[in-house]
């Protein structure tokens, strides 16, 4: 395809005829990292739902979240905002109050005719927005081992894995699907922005024994590892906690169980992916819904002697990213993307008016041409002074006690830091000019201060 289509010319493309107003199945995945196939993530994996996706679609290799934990970055993708422009930084930031009049992703589409449903888990947990939505379906709680629910062992127990007790069926992920499938099989007559959020990758890692079987331990290969990796950073790089979790585990000789497990779950997750897009082939809607999938962060396991998410390195910022337009085929996008892209990508592909004030860039010209010359990096922060800028090259970060410079030509697991040397001092300048020059410290209301009438008035009823 060249580089000067049309959205229209595009779908026509693809298919042989414009689409006005395409459908949007619109699926997330919490805490997936790279382990993807096709995305040169770990080699073990195994999730054909998402290569066959990827075989019809663009994948983007190289795309990057706005913030390392769930908050920051879906309420970035959802308003095409910064978290330096709204001040969301952390998961009890209330988004709404950093974002106030901004019109949600869904929303957006509401205006211009679309209806929009969601199942499962889009917007972080505690914020959800029903009031986003037309209709909304929140997941159930997740099985765990013995009948005790899932979350609530992640909370009290931290990193922990194993066979959940109870049919599949009864598993949140599994649920999730099946009521979008139910959606899809409903033959909906109004255009439809269909959000599916996916949740078993997130720890505690719980599967189905049949998932867990096809990663045995012994036979797992870990991350790559450089002891004293950390030596060339700057202190306030380091995450105590993700640490001191990842210690426990490989002091216990747990590390290739931790892996295996997370494989498990990725695994399960794919298969519950497959079958909606079983059911979305075998609909009406097939010819006319483009397909997006997205995970809000990476993992670390064991990288850098760190576990959990958080930090402002190449595998908790990096997450895989696959946008498919009915009738196209597969084919590998290397450029710098970001997030918050999604929100001006969907609007110029459905044909809406471009929404003013979105941060992002239309990701359509890559979709015409994954080659295509762009030159945005990509911005993560985990704090107003902790940020990153990703190249096709390079990653370079700042912090308030230090910097980093990594090149990804040469040093791919980012193990020698080369922030010090004089050389770089020219190339620090020209990547430290993309960080916004004033980025929000404004303090804003915290989730777990607001009273039960404020929580319930945030998270309120869908649209209908």
């Amino acid at each position: 395809m060249g580089t000067d289509l049309t959205r229209r010319e595009l779908f026509a493309g693809a298919l042989g005829a414009a689409i006005e107003r395409p459908n949007i199945l619109f699926l997330s995945v919490d805490d997936m990292n790279d382990w993807v196939e096709g995305f040169g993530g770990h080699p073990q994996t195994v999730t054909p739902s998402l290569k066959r996706l990827a075989g019809r679609g663009v994948r983007f290799t190289r795309a990057y979240c706005q913030g390392p934990m769930c908050n920051p970055s879906r309420a970035s993708l959802m308003t095409g905002l910064r978290p330096t422009t709204t001040g969301v930084y952390t998961n009890d930031d209330v988004w709404r109050d950093g974002a106030r009049g901004v019109l949600a992703l869904p929303e957006y589409f509401i205006g211009h005719g679309w209806r929009a449903t969601c199942f499962g888990k889009v917007y972080h947990s505690k914020q959800t927005d029903r009031s986003s939505w037309n209709a909304y379906w929140e997941h159930p709680e997740r099985l765990g081992p013995a009948g005790r629910a899932g979350g609530k062992a992640a909370k009290k127990e931290k990193i922990t894995w194993g066979d959940i007790a109870g049919r599949e069926e009864d598993d949140a992920d599994p649920q999730t699907a099946s009521k979008t499938i139910e959606f899809l099989k409903s033959r909906p007559k109004e255009p439809f922005f269909l959000g599916c959020g996916f949740m078993e990758t997130h720890i505690p890692w719980y599967a189905p024994k049949k998932y867990r079987d096809r990663f045995p331990p012994a036979s797992i290969q870990l991350p790559p590892y450089l002891k004293d990796d950390l030596d060339d950073v700057p202190k306030s790089a380091l995450r105590p906690k993700p640490m001191e979790n990842g210690r426990q585990i490989v002091r216990g000789g747990k590390w290739r169980e931790a892996v295996a497990a997370y494989l498990a779950c990725i695994n399960y997750v794919d298969t519950q992916i497959g079958r909606v897009l079983d059911a979305l082939e075998s609909s009406p809607c097939a010819k006319n819904t483009m397909v997006v999938f997205w995970s809000d962060h990476g993992w670390q396991l064991g990288e850098k002697d760190h576990w959990q998410k958080f930090t402002l390195w190449e595998r908790s910022c990096r997450v895989p990213l696959i946008i498919s337009v009915p009738g196209a085929r597969g084919a590998e996008c290397r450029r710098t993307v970001e997030l918050l892209d999604l929100y001006p990508t969907l609007a110029e592909l459905c044909g809406l008016p471009p929404k003013a004030g979105l941060e992002g860039r239309s990701l359509a010209p890559l979709l015409n041409n994954p080659r295509a010359p762009w030159d945005k990096p990509a911005q993560t922060c985990f704090a107003a002074d902790q940020l990153t800028l990703r190249t096709e090259r390079w990653r370079y970060t700042r912090y308030p006690d230090g910097e980093e410079l990594y090149d990804h030509d040469q040093d791919p697991n980012e193990w020698t830091n080369l922030a010090g040397k004089p050389e770089y001092a020219a190339l620090k300048r020209e990547l430290a000019a993309h960080f916004p020059k004033n980025p929000s410290r404004r303090k804003l209301k915290q989730f777990n201060d607001l009273t039960p009438e404020e929580k319930r008035a945030f998270n309120g009823r869908p649209r209908g």
